[in-house]
């Protein structure tokens, strides 16, 4: 099913056993002096244990240590050389090749024109000789392979952008300082190391690096490089954020069609990047497009996902939602990665997912949304019986209403895996169109109780309002056919901006409206989403108009005010609620005392994201 993927290839002086990457991303689990914490090295395991042929450690600074720095490890001295070489020792462990993406942290984050501006000659060879002595650093630890990021607007980029080099001794020239950064790693390693460069194909702004000119630069380097890793984007423009991790609304491989223009040009081995599942890279790399793929988030999202592949079992994949939780954590907020479907990720030494409970109890899981499904499954891996209620016919929740939109059929897809996994299961007795009594539970006699019974939509009243023109979010989402032509829908969270999205794909003319300024819209979802999200509102003509408040639904619309009071008739033919959802205690309080210990979780505490669900029901299944 996977021949191509599966077929070895030779970079450089380095044969990979398979022809997927781990792409590299920083977790920020290091030491905050730039050593190796045994979070890091756990992460890093587990990406390793993958089956991907190469795994690179992200973000890796040549840079001197820096007490009080981010948290990435630092290969810049000679101190950390034995960090290092546990790294690449655990990696090779698994049968991958080691690489290690190298970055000069000092300069990442500087203005383009001061670094290429105002940077000295001697200041510039400085960075090149920093360069070089991490690579040796690495070598001497016994990485396979060191990536130099040359893209998204890091060092070597600023140097070759047009836009901000105007130097004027031999730096001028812009293809000056990668030709030398490269033939000095080659001369300080004497050729051992495999060297993988990270390019953006464009840099996707007018008047910035376009495709010809990379692919012109691309040809320059090509004799020092083993492997061309193809990207798009600038992380320094929060607006091209989407481009480079693009989320569910985008499709998925977007950069393939520049990386087959790379391929078509050069001889030397192309990967590419940019939300890649394994079916999509076997075609991609069938057709001859690329030579192999490189990816992240569906590595975090399954740990096993290429073992699985390998051995016919792909179905058991747990896929990747590409909400990006994990990047607009690490990239937006310097947090440690997370996943918001596997809750393992980050969280390596804190809980031992695969060891079985001490003693097996009982459990009674009340609720089938992802909560309840989270829930259900690490318990009954640990070795627990359990006993799920859904007072509805099929699992999901309101999960499922959520699936609907064409754009969220990655959701989907993960809602029918989460399913799978659970009726699955020979220790899980699921009942559905089973309403969870306080009767029935106790019968049971369960040594612990997980509620996960979700939360209520707040759905008020209008007097006069024709009950046809009032639709709740979760039935539009599953149900288009009941808006009309024209929509309002009030709430501008990302359930109501998704929604927006997705009725107006469907040809619908669409308001949102808010309470909250602009500035706050879209609360609960990551800000590369959200970016995303708003940029693709506009291009299908939604208006979101902010700081007013649904008044009223007439016969000719929706009625808002403004903060200064004064009322107006946004004309349409449906009023879509999406204005949150809250707790029910009172639904909630028939639990307790059902057992010794009775534990709330998911939307039922606090409405949130499918990572809330999810964490708060690991956390708490791993506990028991």
């Amino acid at each position: 099913m996977y021949d191509s993927l599966f077929r070895p290839i030779k970079i450089g002086p380095v044969t990979l056993k398979n022809r997927i990457e781990v792409a590299p991303a920083a977790p920020f689990l290091a030491h905050h002096d730039g050593s190796l914490s045994r979070e890091l090295y756990a992460y890093t395991m587990r990406l390793a244990r993958s089956g991907a042929g190469l795994v690179t450690l992200g973000v890796t600074d040549v840079g001197l240590p820096r007490h009080g720095g981010g948290r990435i490890l630092s290969a810049g001295s000679p101190a950390y050389i034995s960090d290092l070489a546990d790294i690449a020792e655990g990696i090779k462990s698994y049968g991958a090749a080691a690489c290690v993406e190298l970055v000069h942290s000092r300069y990442m984050l500087a203005p383009p024109e001061k670094v290429v501006g105002e940077t000295s000659t001697a200041e510039v060879e400085q960075i090149i000789k920093d360069f070089a002595n991490a690579a040796f650093n690495c070598c001497r630890a016994g990485f396979d392979m060191v990536m130099i990021h040359g893209g998204h607007g890091n060092v070597p980029a600023m140097f070759f952008s047009k836009r901000f080099n105007r130097r004027t001794d031999r730096f001028g020239d812009r293809f000056r300082f990668g030709k030398e950064l490269l033939a000095a790693i080659r001369e300080r390693t004497g050729g051992r190391l495999a060297i993988e460069y990270r390019i953006s194909a464009e840099e996707c702004l007018e008047g910035w690096t376009t495709l010809e000119e990379t692919l012109e630069y691309a040809r320059k380097i090509e004799p020092l490089i083993d492997l061309l890793h193809v990207s798009r984007g600038l992380l320094e423009v929060d607006a091209l954020l989407p481009v480079i991790n693009a989320p569910c609304y985008l499709p998925k491989g977007m950069n393939l069609p520049y990386a087959r223009e790379f391929k078509k040009r050069l001889s030397v081995p192309v990967t590419v990047v940019g939300s890649f599942d394994l079916d999509i890279a076997e075609e991609a790399i069938s057709k001859g497009d690329v030579d192999m793929v490189s990816m992240i988030r569906t590595v975090l999202a399954d740990t096993d996902c290429v073992e699985k592949a390998r051995h016919g079992a792909p179905e058991t994949i747990r896929p990747c939602i590409r909400c990006n939780v994990c990047i607009s954590r690490t990239h937006s907020e310097f947090k440690t990665v997370r996943c918001s479907v596997n809750p393992m990720v980050g969280r390596e030494t804190e809980f031992d997912d695969e060891r079985p409970a001490p003693r097996q109890k009982k459990a009674v899981v009340i609720g089938g949304g992802p909560a309840g499904l989270e829930a259900a499954r690490t318990l009954a891996r640990r070795g627990h019986k359990v006993v799920l209620f859904e007072r509805q016919t099929e699992l999901g929740g309101t999960l499922r209403l959520a699936c609907a939109a064409a754009f969220k059929q990655e959701l989907r897809k993960y809602l029918d895996w989460s399913i799978r996994t659970v009726t699955g299961s020979p220790l899980v007795d699921v009942r559905c169109g089973a309403p969870a009594t306080r009767e029935a539970v106790l019968a049971e006699k369960p040594d612990a109780v997980f509620v996960a019974a979700g939360a209520k939509p707040i759905i008020p009243r209008f007097e006069g309002a024709d009950e046809k023109r009032v639709v709740w979010a979760g039935d539009a989402e599953a149900h288009p056919e009941r808006v009309g032509a024209r929509a309002v829908i009030a709430g501008a969270g990302m359930t109501g901006l998704e929604l927006a999205l997705s009725l107006a794909r469907q040809g619908r003319r669409v308001t949102v409206v808010d309470m909250l300024p602009e500035s706050e819209i879209g609360q609960g979802g990551s800000p590369i989403n959200l970016i995303a999200l708003r940029q693709l509102l506009k291009e299908v003509g939604v208006e979101i108009v902010c700081r007013v408040r649904l008044e009223d639904v007439t016969a000719e619309g929706a009625v808002v005010s403004h903060e200064d009071g004064r009322r107006e008739t946004i004309a349409c033919d449906t009023v879509v609620l999406a204005l949150g959802s809250k707790p029910d205690p009172e639904a909630l309080s028939e639990f307790e005392g059902t057992a010794p210990d009775v534990f709330y979780i998911g939307d039922c505490v606090r409405p949130a994201t499918v990572w809330n669900a999810t964490k708060t029901a690991f956390e708490t299944a791993m506990r028991l």
